[in-house]
C-alpha cells in the first residue's frame, strides 16, 4: 500500500502518463481509506483537483494532436472504401457528460462515469451515441429517412465515427456536483440527508471533432446533413439534457 501511496503522489502529465490507471492507483488509496474511516475521505476532491489541473489546455497539446491523428486515419479509411465523408467541427455551449453508467473511467471513485477513451488519454462521444441521437431526429422529423441507418434485412448507409476533442479554451475537464435528497425508499422529508455527489464532467467551450460516412447516396443527401447535424446536436447528446447538459454548435 505505501507503494500504491508514493505512485499516487507523481503529478498527472496526459501526454506522458496513462490517465487510466493513475485513477485507478488513486481510486484503491481512496477505496482503504473510506472502509478505514467509515466516511468520504479528502482524498477524491484532490483526485479531482489533480485532474482538472492536469487537463489544463497547456497540457493538451500532444494529446490533442493524437486524436487528429487517428481521426485522419479512421477518414481515409473511410474514403478508400467508397465512402462519401463529412468532417465536422461542433463546439459544446454547456457542459457534457456521456457515460455515466460506463464502469471505465470513474465510476470507482465518483458513483459517475465518463466515456473514456484509455489510450488517448481523452473523454470522448461515442459514434452509437452520434448515431442514437441521429436515429431519433429522423424518427421524429425526417421518418422517411430511417431506413438509411439500417434494418435487420440492410446495412447502414452512414457511419458515424467516434467524436474525440481537439482543442478547449480552458480546462477540458471540470467538476460537477449533484445532491441526491433521498438515499433510500420510504425516507421522511424530515429525516432525508442530502449526499453531495460530486465528479468530472466535460467543459463548455470545447471543439469536438465528428467524422460521418455516407454510402452510395447521392450529394443532396451529403448537403442535407450538414443540416440535420446542427439540429441534432442543438437538442443536445449525452445525459442530462433536460437540465441544460450537452448542446453543441456544428
Amino acid at each position: 500500500m505505501r507503494l500504491i501511496e508514493e505512485i499516487g503522489k507523481i503529478p498527472l502529465n496526459p501526454s506522458s502518463m496513462n490517465t487510466l490507471s493513475w485513477m485507478r492507483i488513486r481510486g484503491l488509496k481512496y477505496l482503504r481509506d473510506k472502509a478505514e474511516r467509515g466516511e468520504e475521505p479528502e482524498e477524491r476532491r484532490r483526485i479531482l483537483e489533480d485532474l482538472f489541473t492536469a487537463y489544463s489546455p497547456d497540457n493538451l497539446n500532444e494529446v490533442f494532436k493524437k486524436a487528429s491523428n487517428l481521426l485522419d486515419m479512421q477518414k481515409s479509411a473511410l474514403k478508400s472504401c467508397g465512402y462519401d465523408v463529412f468532417d465536422f467541427l461542433a463546439v459544446t455551449r454547456s457542459r457534457l457528460i456521456v457515460g455515466m453508467a460506463s464502469e471505465i473511467f470513474g465510476k470507482q471513485i465518483f458513483e459517475v462515469g465518463l466515456s473514456w477513451d484509455p489510450l488517448l488519454n481523452l473523454p470522448y462521444i461515442p459514434g452509437s451515441s452520434l448515431k442514437g441521437a441521429f436515429r431519433s431526429y429522423l424518427e421524429s422529423e425526417r421518418p422517411d429517412l430511417v431506413l438509411l441507418l439500417g434494418s435487420k434485412s440492410e446495412s447502414s448507409s452512414i457511419i458515424f465515427l467516434d467524436s474525440y476533442p481537439v482543442s478547449s479554451k480552458s480546462n477540458l475537464l471540470v467538476p460537477e456536483v449533484t445532491t441526491p435528497i433521498y438515499g433510500a425508499k420510504g425516507v421522511r422529508e424530515v429525516k432525508a440527508e442530502p449526499k453531495p455527489v460530486i465528479y468530472p464532467v466535460i467543459n463548455k467551450d470545447v471543439t469536438f471533432r465528428m467524422i460521418i460516412g455516407l454510402r452510395g447516396k447521392g450529394r443532396r443527401l451529403g448537403d442535407l446533413l450538414g443540416q440535420f447535424m446542427m439540429e441534432v446536436l442543438s437538442r443536445g447528446i449525452g445525459a442530462k439534457t433536460l437540465v441544460g447538459y450537452g448542446f453543441m454548435n456544428l
